[in-house]
């Protein structure tokens, strides 16, 4: 197997976990939060940091570096109108992904000390960075897959 292909291979898998870790960090929070069961929140609140760290940041280093290695095989893809906007795409998400994460550490903070108000102030900010996160990452997969030329 070629260097690029196993880079290639790298990049998809790393997709793949960083786009199903986040859709399944979201679902349980979520469900946990909306259950109204204050221990099942706290638990889920626990388990969506310690996720978040093993699983979605380790894939985003396995695929920032996996882009980074496919660029040095061939740094004129750079020119490409796709691939420039998918670039941009991420940088977008990489943007919102990191107050989820600063949020996520409050939501566990806040599990455990404050008023079911913090909680609800702080999650509905944690909905609205992640659906707007959501529809980014699924684009920035077609441009992947599709690589139209515009």
């Amino acid at each position: 197997m070629s260097i690029y292909l196993l880079l290639k291979t790298l990049h998809v898998i790393s997709a793949i976990v960083v786009l199903g870790t986040g859709v399944g960090i979201a679902w349980y929070t979520l469900r946990g939060w909306l259950s109204g069961d204050r221990q099942v929140f706290r638990w889920i609140s626990r388990e969506t940091v310690t996720a978040d760290w093993l699983f979605t940041a380790s894939a985003i280093v396995m695929l920032l570096g996996s882009a980074a290695g496919m660029l040095s095989i061939n740094p004129t893809w750079l020119q490409q109108s796709w691939l420039k906007l998918a670039m941009i795409l991420t940088v977008l998400v990489g943007l919102l992904w990191l107050p989820v994460v600063v949020l996520q550490y409050r939501l566990r903070l806040h599990a455990h000390k404050s008023s079911e108000a913090e909680v609800h102030r702080v999650m509905k900010l944690w909905c609205a960075l992640g659906a707007a996160a959501f529809p980014l990452m699924i684009a920035i997969v077609f441009l992947m897959v599709a690589k139209p030329h515009f």
